[in-house]
Formats: C-alpha cells, sequence, structure tokens
C-alpha cells in the first residue's frame, strides 16, 4: 500500500510538472551553481541504492571545466535524478557513472547558440539492458518505454525522461544518448555554462515545443563499450 501511493505521488508530481512545462508556466531560479555542490547532491542521494543494488558508483569531475555554472540548480538536479534513477532500474550488475566533462569539439550540437565551448557535458554511464535502436526516440515520449511489457518488470510512468528532455530545452541546453542493447547506455545533458535568464517563462505564454530535437548522438560519435 505504502509503495503504491509513493508510485502514485510520484506520478502526480510528474504530470503536474509536464503540465506547468507545456503551458508555460514552469520558472527558473537562475544562479551561480556549484558543479561540487551538484555532483554532491548525486552521490548523497543514490549513494545508498547503489550499495543496495551491488553497483560501483562512481563520480569524475574534469578539471578543464568551470566551477561553477549560472543555471537552475533544481532543474539540473531533477534532470540528473532521472538519469540516474533509469540508469540503477535497468542494471542488475556492473556500474553508474556520473561525468561532469568538457563538450567534445567534434559533437553535433542541435540547439541554437550551443557549441563546444559555452556548454559543460553531464553524463550518466551504465552497463545495463540497453535501448534497441528504434526506441531510442520513443522512450522521451510521455508515457513511453522501450518495451510495452518493461513497465510490469521495472516500473515507473515513462514521464521522467519527457520532463527532463523539456527542462534541458528551458535551460537551453539538450540531452543526447547513445546506447547499445544488451550493453549500456549513456544520457548525456549538454548544459551552457549561462543559461538564457530570458526563458524563466514567467507569465508568458506557452511556446511550441519540437519533438524531435533530442536524438541519439551519429553513430560515428558513440562511446566504446
Amino acid at each position: 500500500i505504502y509503495k503504491s501511493g509513493t508510485d502514485l505521488l510520484h506520478m502526480i508530481n510528474d504530470i503536474l510538472d509536464l503540465s506547468k512545462i507545456e503551458s508555460g508556466k514552469m520558472t527558473l531560479n537562475i544562479e551561480p551553481v556549484s558543479i561540487k555542490e551538484i555532483s554532491n547532491t548525486i552521490f548523497h542521494y543514490f549513494k545508498h541504492v547503489t550499495e543496495q543494488k551491488g553497483l560501483e558508483f562512481k563520480i569524475d569531475i574534469d578539471d578543464s571545466i568551470p566551477l561553477k555554472v549560472e543555471t537552475d540548480q533544481q532543474k539540473v538536479e531533477q534532470i540528473l535524478k532521472n538519469f540516474m534513477s533509469n540508469a540503477i532500474k535497468f542494471t542488475s550488475q556492473g556500474s553508474v557513472d556520473l561525468r561532469f566533462g568538457a563538450t567534445d569539439a567534434a559533437t553535433v550540437l542541435r540547439t541554437p547558440g550551443l557549441t563546444a565551448k559555452n556548454t559543460i557535458a553531464i553524463s550518466v554511464k551504465d552497463s545495463g539492458i540497453g535501448i534497441p535502436e528504434d526506441k531510442q526516440m520513443e522512450i522521451f515520449e510521455a508515457f513511453k518505454q522501450a518495451d510495452g511489457s518493461i513497465s510490469r518488470k521495472f516500473g515507473g510512468t515513462g514521464l521522467g525522461l519527457s520532463i527532463s528532455r523539456e527542462l534541458a530545452k528551458l535551460l537551453g541546453g539538450e540531452i543526447q544518448l547513445q546506447s547499445t542493447h544488451g550493453v549500456g547506455s549513456t544520457f548525456t545533458f549538454y548544459i551552457p555554462c549561462d543559461a538564457p535568464k530570458a526563458d524563466s517563462n514567467q507569465g508568458k505564454e506557452k511556446q511550441p515545443v519540437v519533438q524531435n530535437d533530442t536524438l541519439p548522438a551519429p553513430k560515428e560519435m558513440g562511446v566504446t563499450k
């Protein structure tokens, strides 16, 4: 009963978040945010559950990236918590790694204004079940999961990645996915060092949502596993 009630509460919160984003009512609190503080929050939030599952959990922060970025800390952490929750859920053995690094110059960024020089890459890599190539776009749609039966085995509402995609856009960034079925996945949030303050969305009308701006990274840029 407790678990069912908790799952229902999470679903209600997710639906409310998605509704706020869709209606243009989601507000941002842009301020200088410490990368180290974000990493500490995620580490302490997931340390216990990774230990329970016997997974190795590592965090790496590249020395070349800025110590702080101008963004909304709560929204960034919400995106990373969705990435981490999925990684842990679909990984039965091996590892889950969180990395804060510089964006590779060869990375193709589709969001106008984003470049390798003005972004950092925050990635969550797992050694889990991976995602079939033909499902890698679908999982970012609301209530969609890679397998129609997967919700019965692993649980979840299918809203986390949809919300993460929209939050990433509000913050001026984008999400890319690299995954091999049966090997693992890497979700990367390319976040601008200075989020667009004009995108606070307070009192704005809803803007058109582009449905295909979150795409798997080109195969030639894939992570070797």
